[in-house]
């Protein structure tokens, strides 16, 4: 399912309100819903145009809300400084934007359960497009659940304008979440049916992490071991396997959110091989770099605070993730724009970024060679904790995950896939629910099945293993860090093990001050206030 096309737009009732569409619009649902949409066709078209909702959210807007602002990452030299500094208000366009095409991913599911009865198809087909919509529609309300908390709750096509909206509690929407999961573990196909769409142990993953979050541990523990333990799966055994171009569909991935490079369709390419990114074409310029296709759109939207290099580098010696994701060492591109080392060739050092500190006598083996920053020079070390920026911060060893070599253009966004579930995860979540069930002996065997694949040797894992009296949430944590960087979880794991203030406080120095406890959940946006006429019941989170 590389192309993703949306045929059908979709602007229903009061969801319709919710998301901002015009009424004004042309009413062409009567002969849509009651023809096209019975047919396989037209079903398939429907079900396909839940997706695009879904790979809306992976332009930049998940990234934002899931990993800015929290202990490992900050901004850069761009981007959502608000959401990292806690200073957003209520309009915050990235706060609007995932409510919006959550809400439209559910408006176009609902539509789609509501009127299965009714495809003309055979019945195998109709029960995995009801899969999927299912699947995808537990998908978005638990990106809901997890942001803002309490959240309206609609299940079936609404047909008619509505302007008023209830606020249902987390309890609620989680078991709404839970049956469509279930019902869509009964329903999906064992093997999807094509690449990008959810397969029967895709829904078992799913489950596996709502029953984490909803802290149903044995719950979890069952459906990430399921995952594990199907035989579907297994771990790449090589780490830098996992952010390779050419291995788009891993046999580590469960379920991934589809690139488009067909923008004729009016598909969102995603940010991802961007907001990642160094100013390598100004800091290195004059050794030999210019802007390519290789390194990325320099945007530098997401760096990593001090901490975070602090915890990879005491790692680094046995650990190879560190170096197997991120990227501190740039080459010469452009051999005449070599005006600080004029005997350069392309391929040559150009500028290196270490995220630790380099001796003086390299520094002077450097010198008209390439350039040094290392990680005093973005980092003051005579600041507090050393934690301050010393510059724009736009050079440090960045994440390399998803930079993406294949665009055609320099000033192309990526249409890459974008892992959305791995199997990583389920032994993250296996780890941390059995250790919460007080199994942690059996839990630490997930963790070490990650370190034996992560060490350098097997001399250095057997040094590395855990016990059962190292399992702590705070391992737990690191061991997330450390293998999911850059996938979309952190500030919704701070917050769900009740460490999103604690942490955030002690290391992340932009959003240290403004921090408090209503951050725990996002405002429901203003132009869903602004659209409620029951305004008296349906409030705002508090402190917003």
């Amino acid at each position: 399912m590389k192309r993703i096309v949306n045929k059908i737009a979709l602007c229903a009732g009061a969801l319709a309100l919710l998301v901002s569409c015009s009424l004004d619009e042309v009413n062409t649902r009567t002969p849509v819903a009651d023809t096209y949409y019975a047919t396989e066709d037209g079903a398939s078209d429907l079900v396909n145009s839940i997706y695009s909702y879904a790979q809306a959210l992976y332009r930049v807007d998940i990234w934002a809300l899931t990993d800015m602002g929290t202990d490992i990452w900050m901004v850069g030299g761009d981007g959502p400084k608000a959401l990292n500094n806690y200073t957003f208000s209520t309009s915050e366009d990235y706060v609007t934007n995932l409510w919006n095409q959550c809400y439209r991913g559910i408006t176009a599911a609902n539509t789609l359960i509501g009127r299965a009865d009714g495809i003309k198809a055979a019945q195998a087909t109709v029960n995995d497009f009801v899969g999927q919509a299912k699947f995808l529609r537990a998908w978005f309300y638990h990106i809901l659940v997890m942001q803002y908390g309490d959240v309206p709750l609609v299940v079936d096509e609404v047909k008619e304008v509505l302007t008023t909206a209830t606020r249902v509690p987390v309890v609620q929407i989680y078991e709404q979440v839970i049956k469509d999961l279930q019902d869509a573990e009964n329903l999906l196909p064992d093997a999807a049916t094509q690449w990008g769409r959810p397969s029967r142990t895709a829904a078992q993953a799913l489950l596996a992490r709502v029953y984490l979050h909803a802290g149903q541990w044995s719950n979890a523990a069952v459906y990430a071991k399921k995952v594990i333990d199907s035989g579907v799966y297994s771990l790449e055994e090589d780490y830098a396997a996992l952010w390779d171009p050419k291995n788009q569909k891993s046999k580590e991935f469960i379920w991934s959110i589809q690139g488009s490079a067909n923008d004729a369709f009016d598909t969102e390419r995603s940010w991802a091989s961007s907001i990642f990114t160094v100013r390598y074409d100004v800091h290195a310029a004059s050794y030999g770099m210019v802007r390519d296709i290789a390194n990325g759109r320099p945007y530098r939207y997401f760096m990593p605070t001090r901490h975070f290099y602090t915890m990879l580098v005491d790692n680094m010696d046995w650990d190879s993730r560190f170096e197997k994701c991120f990227k501190w060492t740039w080459y010469v591109n452009d051999e005449s724009k070599c005006k600080e080392n004029p005997g350069a060739a392309v391929g040559d050092t150009a500028i290196y970024t270490p995220p630790f500190p380099v001796s003086a006598a390299q520094r002077e083996r450097a010198k008209g060679r390439y350039r040094i920053e290392d990680i005093n020079d973005y980092f003051n070390p005579d600041s507090p904790n050393g934690e301050e920026t010393s510059g724009p911060r736009e050079m440090f060893a960045q994440l390399a995950k998803w930079l993406d070599p294949t665009r055609v253009e320099v000033g192309l966004m990526s249409s890459l896939d974008i892992v959305a579930i791995r199997l990583g995860e389920m032994y993250l979540i296996a780890a941390e629910a059995l250790m919460k069930d007080n199994k942690a002996a059996e839990g630490a065997e997930y963790i070490n099945a990650l370190h034996k694949r992560a060490a350098k040797s097997e001399a250095l894992y057997e040094a590395h293993k855990v016990s059962a009296e190292d399992m702590t949430i705070d391992l737990i944590l690191d061991e997330r860090a450390f293998e999911l960087a850059g996938e979309c979880n952190r500030w919704v794991d701070l917050k769900r093990t009740g460490k999103l203030l604690e942490l955030v406080r002690l290391y992340n120095v932009d959003a240290r001050p403004n921090i408090q406890d209503k951050h725990l959940l996002r405002p429901i946006p203003t132009t869903m206030m602004d659209r409620v006429t029951n305004k008296d019941t349906f409030v705002q989170n508090p402190g917003y």
